[in-house]
């Protein structure tokens, strides 16, 4: 397998799923409408600016990603914190747990991305073009 098929490959897992991050993101958000759904549609905003600034380049597309799995577990970590889910019953568990597992989605994509751009700037083996 070269260079490019296993670039585009990884590049291709990683932008699926942060796309399958990004969905459950705000299905969660929707389906739970507890009142704290702004911090996380900001950070779905935070992806797709990141994505653009970083021209859907993999290594900076693998910057971003790890940018927003470090904000999902700032927020995760203040949502558990809150007072307020301080009196819901194992609130504080359930919101660390279903952060920790939006960190894992988006440190695999930052991972896979990284893969993709390690592939794209790897030295392609065999003779040069224009040299015999």
């Amino acid at each position: 397998m070269n260079g490019w098929t296993s670039e585009r490959r990884a590049y291709r897992l990683g932008a699926g799923v942060a796309i399958v991050a990004s969905f459950l993101t705000i299905w969660t958000t929707i389906v739970r409408d507890d009142g704290n759904g702004i911090g996380f549609f900001m950070l779905i905003m935070a992806a797709v600016v990141g994505t653009t600034s970083a021209w859907f380049r993999p290594a900076g597309m693998a910057r971003t990603m790890l940018g927003i799995a470090i904000m999902q577990a700032l927020l995760g970590a203040l949502l558990a914190t809150d007072p307020s889910i301080a009196n819901i019953p194992g609130g504080a568990f359930k919101i660390s747990l279903s952060s920790g597992l939006f960190v894992a989605l988006w440190l695999l994509a930052a991972a896979l991305f990284r893969i993709a751009a390690k592939a794209a700037s790897a030295p392609v083996i065999g003779p040069s073009p224009g040299y015999p």
